[in-house]
């Protein structure tokens, strides 16, 4: 078999460019791919579990300036404000946005490698600090946490470009899945860990540290084994370097410099069905991550212990859901990647949307059937994998960094947009109210769903391959520049 093999995906009129006269070796493919797969989603895990350790560490961190003096068996403080909590809080969403340009940037002039760790460096840094300069002024605590944001905003973007530089044609689906694991990965480490130091005599300082000192170790690991691209890695046997490459373009595999056309990737309707997509899945994400806990206790009648064990079951859920049809949508065979993306998508929104209309019919006490609808809602976005995040792979390959960036920026969107809605709806909690919010969000992730199938598509954008003369209109960017 030769690398010049055509994908089942190309059309008439649609040039594939393979790796001329370069046949496949007959020694076994090493393993590197995986050790950077892993150790990728260890640092993105780390990153966020930098963020998120502060959500659950906030309950028995004493407010700036508050004494942490022992009355009798216990330590009494006030805390923060709930303003101060909600400063903290969006600080990281600000910090984030404002460091989307200045990656891509970096990605494109110096490489991922580079700016990466050096994103895993300034979250190892600013966490470390936190236990220090936190109880001296808050705002010093607020710098950090932008800081914090600020390493955050690389997450995505380094989930486009491993998949795009690594992943092979046929491994798309595993990457894009495994590497966005780390909202769940990070939410089933760090809380645990949190609660069981918080209540130990290390006490809440020890979380912020045991957490830099674990981003330190997962990166250096990383910078030792990673590189932009796989040709350049001493530990790539060349029978895995031509698995990586097969059937990639000449251009996506060795054109490593070009100027990003940023316009082009803008103007393409097949990436506005992407970025809808992926739109209405985030801001029913953020409704069950953040609002989750509140139905299960107001509605279901959980107690307050019982309510952090079941939060956590729908996250946990849908890590393993997301594995699974990441993995399970590279080796379906007998139908077209264009329709697999669209089944996928379906179930990831469709399907979501269905069991959180079944929501809304939930009663008040039904804590059970309320927390199995709200497990099986959570754990069917993890099919997105499959859906809009694999089309993003396919559609804008060696470019998939800037089109994840945008999903970034999205998510501090979602995480905006998404308490408004519910806020405006939500006056006095009742069974009546969060029927409204299910429904609305529903209907969110179904008009979404269906734009997204509308322009989608398997097939590489012209912009990441100029040999490419004819693409279909959801394909051709509106803005095309002049070779």
């Amino acid at each position: 078999m030769t690398v010049g093999k055509t994908s089942p995906e190309t059309q008439k009129g649609v040039v594939a460019v393979p790796i001329p006269n370069k046949e496949l070796p007959t020694e076994k493919p090493g393993c590197v791919r995986y050790l950077v797969l892993i150790s990728t989603m260890l640092c993105l895990t780390s990153l966020m579990s930098n963020v998120v350790c502060f959500n659950f560490t906030v309950l028995c961190m004493p407010g700036t300036g508050e004494s942490q003096e022992l009355s009798g068996n216990h330590t009494r403080f006030i805390g923060y404000t709930r303003q101060e909590k909600t400063i903290l809080l969006s600080t990281v969403a600000i910090g984030a946005v404002c460091g989307v340009l200045p990656v891509i940037v970096g990605i494109t002039k110096i490489g991922l490698k580079k700016v990466f760790f050096a994103s895993g460096m300034l979250a190892t840094v600013s966490t470390f600090l936190i236990p220090i300069l936190a109880p001296l002024h808050f705002y010093m605590f607020v710098i950090l946490r932008f800081l914090q944001g600020l390493s955050y905003a690389t997450c995505f973007p380094a989930v486009g470009a491993i998949t795009s530089s690594w992943a092979s044609l046929a491994q798309q689906g595993l990457f894009i899945a495994a590497l966005t694991t780390f909202g769940q990965t990070s939410s089933i480490f760090s809380m645990p860990v949190a609660g069981e130091l918080c209540s130990s005599a290390f006490g809440w300082k020890a979380v912020f540290y045991l957490h830099a000192l674990i981003s330190l170790a997962v990166f250096a690991i990383w910078f030792a084994i990673f590189t932009d691209s796989p040709e350049d890695n001493k530990f790539v046997r060349p029978a895995e370097l031509a698995e990586i490459e097969l059937n990639k373009s000449e251009e996506a595999i060795h054109d490593h410099t070009h100027k990003t056309p940023y316009l082009e990737i803008a103007t393409t309707p097949s990436i506005w069905g992407i970025w809808i997509g992926a739109f209405g899945d985030l801001i029913a994400v953020q409704l069950i991550h953040i609002y989750s806990p509140v139905f299960l206790h107001d509605v279901g009648g959980y107690s307050f212990e019982k309510t952090g064990f079941a939060a956590a079951v729908p996250v946990l859920f849908q890590f393993l859901v997301k594995m699974f049809a990441g993995h399970s949508s590279d080796k379906i065979h007998g139908i077209s990647e264009t329709t697999k993306i669209r089944i996928y998508n379906t179930i990831a929104l469709g399907a979501s949307a269905v069991f959180l209309i079944a929501l809304g019919f939930v009663k008040q006490g039904q804590g059970v059937l309320g927390l199995v609808l709200m497990t099986l809602a959570t754990g069917m976005f993890g099919f997105n994998g499959g859906g809009f995040s694999k089309c993003s792979a396919l559609v804008s390959r060696q470019y998939n960094h800037f089109v994840m960036a945008i999903h970034q920026i999205l998510i501090c969107f979602s995480m905006i947009v998404c308490p408004l809605i519910v806020s405006s709806i939500l006056k006095q909690g009742t069974v009546a109210e969060w029927r409204i919010v299910f429904f609305v969000h529903a209907a969110i992730l179904l008009i979404c769903n269906a734009i997204f199938c509308w322009l989608a598509t398997a097939k590489p954008a012209p912009w990441t391959d100029r040999t490419i003369k004819h693409s279909a209109t959801k394909n051709t960017p509106l803005y095309q520049t002049k070779v």
